[in-house]
């Protein structure tokens, strides 16, 4: 038996056109979890980036309330 770089056992029954749709399979659903992975990284950036200016206007707002009425 040879170990393939994905990790599965080839063996003699299996035809070669089964062991590349296999291949292809497995390939195809890494991709697949790689940008799930990014793009919750994305939304997580947008969101902590969202936050942070919501943060500086009320912290502006307040400090210019603070100057007014001073």
């Amino acid at each position: 038996m040879k170990t393939t770089y994905t990790n599965t056992l080839e063996r003699g029954i299996l035809t070669s056109s089964y062991k590349r749709e296999i291949r292809q399979n497995i390939a195809t659903s890494k991709r697949a979890t790689l940008s799930n992975i990014k793009s919750r990284i994305e939304n997580h950036h947008a969101k902590v980036q969202s936050q942070t200016g919501t943060i500086i206007q009320v912290s502006l707002f307040a400090i210019a309330i603070v100057l007014i009425v001073l």
